[in-house]
């Protein structure tokens, strides 16, 4: 039996929008688009909801076979809809973790920014050795942009051969197992990963588990996850790139219902930016071998948003600030004077995008003495203004569809 949901229009008895949400419910990828898409009609009045939850493979209930709404969001694949709605002839808004090879009309997760994010993060910890390991068919793309992006940073990138082309990890294929660990052990250390899904990322942590290897000193692994429980679970717990599923809802809600009023479909597909990246002990490494640096480091990390200064780094360090510097440029290719200022920028645009906070709150909770050096100082680094980028970074990225949405 389908859930239904009203709005305050179908209460007050005033005519409401009949909108079918089909998805499967279960997964916190479908829980997170739901969330949003009912915080969007508590803000606003006219739909009556009803949920279709089924798998992928379930047939199409008799119900929506017969049903004649006015517009649907759809988790599954266009042919678990009714006839009268494929083809982008009715308002249908598609989500789903991953843009579909056929680009279908909707709003998706920013997959080329979540691998940025994550190679990032990596980058900025020091790894310099990065693995791919080739997830199922679909998820090919987000290994080539691991490559695209780490290399891009000046990594060297090993990518994971299996014993059959296309094959995807499984517990039971042993010779899999076998391949993977062998290639696992052989890799320079230490070494990113950047796991193509959950439970990929949980299988190398268990081959790392089996094979001794030391994880994240030797084997740091992050994944671009829909699943933050199986993160959590996870031993040692996974750092994730976290999709903004809250905000597909809403913008998958905002835009159906736009569809519906101008009475055409959308023509257009969405891309939403991560939420941020979930960090867990999977990846809490320090790859550098200097222990002045990693001393430095950890303080900067830890106050870095403070009026801590480079002369009370080396101090607390116990060596001289050239001596210091020195290193520090050698080693992470910045100055300690750098290190602090990206760390607080860091902050900064953490707090641009995930809060509405004013400009003078933003530059004191960053480090900043006021709103001007923080404009001053972002903008050299960043190229635009603090506030250019909030803009820049709040709306989802449109695509034209039939075009790849990975280059930017």
């Amino acid at each position: 039996m389908p859930m239904h949901t009203c709005t305050t229009a179908q209460q007050a008895g005033t005519a409401a929008r009949e909108v079918a949400i089909v998805m499967e419910a279960a997964t916190s990828f479908s829980r997170g688009v739901l969330a949003g898409v009912s915080q969007w009609m508590a803000r606003q009045s006219g739909w009556f909801v009803r949920l279709d939850d089924r798998e992928r493979q379930a047939p199409i209930p008799n119900w929506l076979l017969r049903w004649s709404g006015d517009g649907i969001i759809s988790g599954l694949p266009e042919r678990a809809l009714p006839a009268p709605w494929r083809g982008g002839r009715r308002p249908v808004i598609h989500v789903r973790p991953r843009l579909p090879a056929d680009q279908l009309p909707g709003i998706y997760p920013d997959d080329d920014a979540a691998v940025r994010l994550a190679v990032s993060h990596f980058v900025e910890h020091g790894l310099r050795q990065f693995g791919v390991v080739p997830g199922a068919s679909g998820m090919a793309g987000r290994c080539e942009t691991v490559v695209r992006h780490a290399e891009g940073a000046g990594c060297v990138v090993d990518v994971f051969a299996p014993p059959r082309a296309g094959i995807r990890l499984r517990r039971s294929s042993e010779p899999t197992q076998q391949a993977l660990a062998a290639w696992l052990a052989g890799l320079r250390k230490p070494v990113g990963i950047v796991a193509a899904d959950d439970v990929q990322a949980l299988q190398i942590l268990e081959v790392c588990r089996e094979q001794g290897l030391l994880v994240p000193d030797e084997v740091a692994v992050a994944v671009i996850g829909d699943d933050d429980a199986l993160c959590d679970l996870a031993t040692p717990a996974l750092t994730s790139v976290t999709h903004d599923r809250a905000r597909i809802g809403r913008e998958a809600a905002r835009l159906l219902d736009e569809a519906m009023r101008a009475g055409k479909p959308l023509s257009a597909v969405l891309l939403v930016p991560p939420a941020g990246i979930m960090v867990r002990r999977s990846s809490d490494v320090l790859a550098v071998e200097d222990p002045d640096i990693r001393r430095a480091i950890k303080l900067i990390k830890a106050r870095g948003c403070t009026d801590l200064s480079a002369e009370e780094v080396a101090t607390t360090v116990g060596v001289s600030r050239r001596l210091l510097d020195r290193k520090f440029q050698r080693v992470m290719g910045r100055t300690i004077r750098d290190e602090l200022q990206r760390t607080k920028i860091t902050e900064a645009k953490r707090l641009l995008v995930e809060t509405d906070h004013k400009l003078l709150t933003v530059s004191v909770r960053a480090g900043f003495t006021d709103a001007a050096q923080l404009c001053h100082v972002f903008k050299t680094a960043v190229g635009m203004s603090p506030m250019q980028y909030r803009k820049a970074h709040q709306p989802c990225r449109e695509i034209t569809i039939g075009t790849s949405p990975k280059r930017r």
